[in-house]
């Protein structure tokens, strides 16, 4: 497996976790500064903003697929709060999470 897909299935499985730089270096044998250049060049973007990304793409997924309340979306996905998680989904995506999920699952 090569380091880009080792990466990105460790982020998927520890979205809900806090995930370190550190921590994703060490997985692929890198200094966290090496990583760092190394991820962007790779995936197009800064590592935080990947995992802002990642975890907006499976709260979507959650708020169509199950009837769970936006907190517990929200903790499921790694953010702090449902506040963290609508004010970076509300950036990121346009509009906020409620309106989003309705528009979604009842047109």
């Amino acid at each position: 497996m090569c380091r880009k897909q080792k990466v990105e299935k460790f982020i998927d499985a520890h979205l809900d976790q806090r995930i370190t730089i550190s921590e994703l270096a060490s997985l692929v044998g890198l200094s966290s500064s090496q990583f760092q250049r190394a991820f962007k060049q790779s995936f197009g973007e800064a590592t935080h903003m990947y995992l802002i990304k990642r975890r907006i793409e499976r709260a979507k997924t959650m708020m169509l697929s199950r009837n769970e309340n936006f907190a517990d979306i929200a903790l499921a996905c790694g953010f702090s709060d449902q506040s963290h998680m609508t004010r970076l989904f509300t950036r990121l995506v346009g509009e906020p999470p409620n309106s989003w999920r309705r528009n979604r699952v009842y047109a």
